[in-house]
């Protein structure tokens, strides 16, 4: 919302102007403000508040205007906020306009100004949220007689977005939020106020995006968020800090299922001290302006510029959304950009919130222009690794209370292939360590079945213990694990050993049955508990495998052989490579004289020490047939593992 000065308006607009105001405004004026001598015309102005175009917020009855001058109010109106109204002052020196809309301070007559600019407002009692509010306070330049006011939300809005189907959220409680706020942000502002607990429940849980889940007042340190509710009958907390709360932002908390630490969150399933099977998972913060249009409709000026493209260099490939100051960036990253903003007061770096260390801002130089303060900045932004999921990174500036910057950095075109069949998306080839960048992917026109038929060897993947994130490769002799100084198995429920890729999870017993159920003799066609109907199949390749990629040792004639499962319905295939087993004591692998690396091989599952077993089998009728079975697995065993994403 605005409000503007006109200068040179003809006398019959006034006339209209002072009708207007009979009309739609009550006006509380001290006697020596009444209608001035003729003379005295040259030193008013008219002044036009416009209206909230669309839809009128259910809490704004009126904008309150208030005049001071040498800190001694001079005069105070409330003009119809859904009517534009004109408005005649009086110019008289040192003038400060002070307007606010949602909240009334009618009753506080004889405060100065001091006490007016720091005057608070409370969350009501029993509350969950802050009441909405627009306000701002702006000097009257001397010198012009044309210029506007600005009005801002004086609150932040928190939504939350549940992006994990299987998890119902029963509650989400914020702690850390300030309990009351300055009206007016003013360089005097204070936030020495008491910290408030905010807690709200969801009976029917939230499915997709809750807008406006919490209504948050600024504050000088983060919040915590905590979201509790239940994921398959099983109690499950995640909590995560936001970066300071600002007015007029919008922080989006998302929940996303991940078997994985973060830096600033922790989930818990069962109970805090069970360390051997809990339910993990992470919450992402998103943060972006408040903008006309975002559940409240008013047409409200947010104030600051956007990014000043004619001053900025942005590389070839970047795309620049300037109305919510937005850079987009390719995956192949970019070097030596510049943003340029053009802003009422210098910008300064503050804090910078991201899930990736990718993005480097380095200030460059502030300069004061006609138009205000132009504040430059250098951007660096590191080519994404393969695998890499698209991130954003907010930088907030600390010379506005409410301004900041979206880096949003594309994903990889090499992102890990999958394929969905029995309910899960499953890893199309075994995985190699933790590091996306290590992984399985398709070369140049080749697709998942033409890496099997041409590149066998290099589609096998490596092998792990359990518990442990190491990888050993069939194709070498030791053991990586105690080499690096792990001698021990640790549940994978760590990401810090999880030998899989961010996204991606070890499956479980009752995942890998939704593939395949246990004891199941191949080939066989059979109908999951999913619905989904599967045929199960051998499947050997045109070539043998003779040695290995580094032309080793032991140069047997082995079979590129594996078990296929095709989705009837979905015509979806998976691939399983018989790629061999490594005990203790003993290898199924190529390097080893003694040992058919064919014709055994082993799939971790989730639960302690448990491995999904493909034997190679001759029948009485002297076809093959590939048994599978659930078995214990001893801890110093190597076995692949095909991931499934969270």
């Amino acid at each position: 919302m605005y409000v503007t000065f006109h200068k040179a308006l003809p006398s019959w607009v006034a006339t209209i102007a002072l009708c207007t105001l009979c009309a739609c405004s009550s006006v509380d004026e001290p006697a020596s403000l009444q209608e001035a001598p003729s003379q005295a015309k040259e030193a008013r102005i008219l002044m036009r508040v416009a209206a909230f175009k669309k839809e009128l917020p259910a809490n704004v009855t009126s904008v309150d205007l208030f005049q001071f001058s040498d800190s001694v109010i001079v005069r105070r109106l409330s003009v119809d906020p859904s009517k534009d109204n004109v408005v005649e002052l009086s110019r008289t020196p040192n003038t400060r306009i002070y307007a606010l809309a949602g909240y009334s301070v009618a009753g506080r007559k004889d405060l100065g100004e001091k006490d007016f600019s720091m005057m608070t407002i409370p969350v009501p009692d029993n509350a969950h949220s802050a009441p909405i509010f627009y306000s701002s306070v702006i000097d009257m330049p001397e010198d012009s007689d044309d210029f506007k006011l600005e009005l801002h939300r004086g609150v932040a809005r928190l939504d939350i977005e549940n992006k994990d189907a299987g998890l119902k959220i029963e509650k989400v409680m914020i702690s850390g939020a300030s309990s009351s706020t300055q009206i007016f942000p003013t360089d005097r502002r204070s936030f020495k106020t008491e910290s408030a607990i905010y807690t709200k429940a969801y009976e029917d849980g939230i499915d997709g995006v809750e807008e406006s889940a919490f209504i948050l007042f600024e504050t000088c340190s983060p919040i915590t968020v905590t979201v509790c509710g239940r994921r398959n009958g099983e109690a499950v907390k995640i909590a995560t800090e936001t970066p300071t709360i600002t007015r007029n932002s919008i922080y989006t908390v998302s929940i996303d299922k991940e078997e994985s630490f973060q830096d600033k969150g922790r989930t818990y399933s069962g109970s805090d001290d069970d360390d051997d099977d809990y339910y993990e998972a992470r919450a992402t913060i998103r943060v972006r302006k408040w903008e006309n249009g975002d559940v409240e409709t008013g047409t409200i000026d947010l104030g600051e510029s956007a990014i000043h493209l004619a001053k900025s260099y942005i590389p070839a490939g970047v795309k620049v959304n300037s109305a919510d100051n937005t850079v987009t960036v390719p995956a192949d990253g970019v070097s030596g950009m510049k943003l340029a903003f053009m802003t009422s007061s210098p910008l300064n770096l503050g804090s910078v919130l991201s899930d990736s260390e990718g993005v480097c801002v380095t200030p460059l130089a502030v300069s004061s222009t006609e138009n205000g303060y132009l504040s430059e900045f250098r951007v660096d932004v590191a080519k994404q690794p393969k695998g890499a999921m698209q991130y954003v990174t907010s930088v907030f500036f600390n010379g506005s209370s409410s301004f900041f910057c979206n880096i949003e950095v594309e994903a990889s075109p090499y992102q890990i292939p999958t394929v969905h069949i029995g309910g899960h998306d499953w890893m199309c080839f075994n995985a190699v360590s933790r590091n996306p960048e290590d992984q399985i992917y398709l070369s140049k026109g080749m697709t998942v079945r033409d890496m099997y038929k041409d590149r066998f060897a290099d589609c096998i993947g490596n092998f792990f213990q359990y518990g442990r994130p190491e990888p050993f490769s069939p194709w070498r002799a030791y053991d990586p694990n105690c080499l690096a100084g792990q001698k021990r198995d640790v549940p994978w429920t760590s990401k810090s050993m999880m030998p899989l890729p961010k996204g991606y999870h070890v499956p479980s017993a009752s995942e890998w049955e939704d593939l395949i159920p246990n004891g199941t003799v191949i080939p066989a066609t059979y109908r999951t508990r999913t619905g989904d109907s599967i045929r199960a199949s051998i499947v050997v390749g045109p070539y043998t495998l003779d040695g290995t990629p580094s032309a080793a040792t032991n140069a047997q004639n082995y079979l590129e052989r594996g078990v296929l499962f095709e989705s009837v319905t979905t015509g979806a295939r998976l691939f399983l490579p018989m790629g061999g087993i490594k005990t203790n004591t003993s290898s199924e692998i190529p390097t080893h004289p003694n040992y058919r690396f064919d014709t055994k091989s082993g799939y971790w599952m989730k639960e302690d020490r448990n491995v999904m077993m493909l034997s190679c089998e001759r029948r009485g009728d002297g076809s093959e047939g590939i048994q599978l079975k659930r078995n214990n697995w001893h801890g110093d065993g190597f076995v692949m593992v095909r991931g499934i994403r969270d």
